[in-house]
């Protein structure tokens, strides 16, 4: 194998790709939190080479030790930049990346990962607390869109050019051969195929201090960060539903409006997931904006509290001890959520269903 080399921008650390025994892929902060201390300190720094999502910033995927690209976001599905970039990755994958033919691949499959996992066997990464038994049951809208996506013109060019992997993700496919999730999941796509399940509280308490140094310094948490956290009450967990176009942004603000007219503003901190960059602070100035890219469970584990936790559907919600109260509004608030989103499964723990 060639000694090509790859290093962190700040050139801490260079590998050679001989040194390469592990891939993660992934465009989710979770999967990558979950990685990280999945595997002891050795083998994310000085062995595995990571191809990240534009969800993931470049300030976080700077602080890794071996990046070897972070893609950006270019448009819809059929924006010809995209096309562009995965037949890229297509045709390039073989001669760019070689260890990808021995290394262990640890994936998220979606997005920009399929070009690059080809005809791979993988295993799948946590997208999310209890992203399987949302996405993968039979009825769930996202495995209704892969069977309706086999029969469309995209659907059939892109396994054409990208391999199965591009139609039927989240590990719906004979390429996924495990499983690795961060709670218990139902899913239909199990099968026989070994599901491992293991929290990130306790993958957390039985890491090195070593490894979870190096987890704070990639997300770049400190001190300052819990100050602002534990400085209000209470924790909206937001969503990018404007940016993936499931509500206009009249709409959006209509809802968001209805539910922070029950608490005091000025004690909500706002959340925002890694890939959600509405502007809050144009409708609603008196609310705090907490926008690092970090995991909701990363900062409960380092001592972020709050007296309640609010949102309308995200799955960080499950993030939280019982001990924070938590106010889940639910898909059933808007037709349109409900139609993207599907029957949801509520969170597995006590909350309030609250209607508008």
């Amino acid at each position: 194998m060639a000694k090509k080399n790859i290093s962190s921008k700040d050139g801490r650390i260079t590998i050679s790709y001989a040194d390469i025994t592990h891939v993660c892929m992934t465009g989710s902060i979770h999967a990558l939190l979950q990685y990280l201390i999945l595997f002891d300190y050795d083998i994310v720094a000085h062995h595995t080479c990571y191809f990240l999502g534009y969800a993931v910033n470049d300030e976080i995927s700077g602080r890794l030790p071996a990046v070897h690209f972070s893609t950006k976001q270019t448009g819809t599905v059929w924006t010809p930049s995209r096309w562009i970039d995965k037949l890229r990755i297509r045709l390039s994958r073989n001669i760019k990346y070689p260890f990808l033919k021995t290394a262990q691949i640890f994936a998220m499959d979606g997005g920009f990962v399929p070009p690059l996992i080809g005809h791979n066997d993988y295993a799948l990464l946590s997208d999310g607390p209890l992203s399987m038994s949302q996405n993968m049951q039979v009825t769930s809208a996202e495995y209704q869109r892969q069977i309706q996506k086999k029969h469309t013109l995209q659907g059939q060019l892109e396994e054409l050019l990208y391999g199965p992997v591009a139609v039927f993700g989240w590990g719906n496919n004979k390429q996924c051969k495990a499983f690795y999730l961060t709670e218990e999941n139902q899913s239909a796509v199990f099968g026989e195929k070994p599901v491992y399940v293991q929290s990130l509280q306790q993958m957390w308490q039985n890491a090195s201090d070593k490894s979870k140094d190096f987890v704070k310094y990639v997300f770049g948490i400190d001190e300052g960060d819990m100050q602002i956290l534990n400085n209000r009450k209470y924790i909206y967990l937001t969503q990018p539903i404007v940016k993936d176009r499931i509500l206009a942004e009249n709409e959006y603000v209509g809802i968001l409006r209805s539910i922070l007219s029950h608490y005091d503003q000025s004690q909500v901190l706002m959340k925002l997931h890694p890939r959600d960059n509405f502007d809050y602070k144009k409708y609603f100035p008196e609310v705090g904006i907490y926008d690092k890219k970090v995991n909701m469970q990363l900062l409960v584990m380092l001592g972020a509290s709050f007296q309640r936790a609010i949102t309308i559907c995200s799955s960080s919600a499950n993030s939280f001890p019982e001990t924070v109260e938590l106010d889940w509004y639910g898909v059933d608030i808007h037709p349109k959520l409900k139609a993207f989103f599907g029957e949801m499964v509520p969170p597995n723990r006590k909350y309030n269903q609250i209607s508008l």
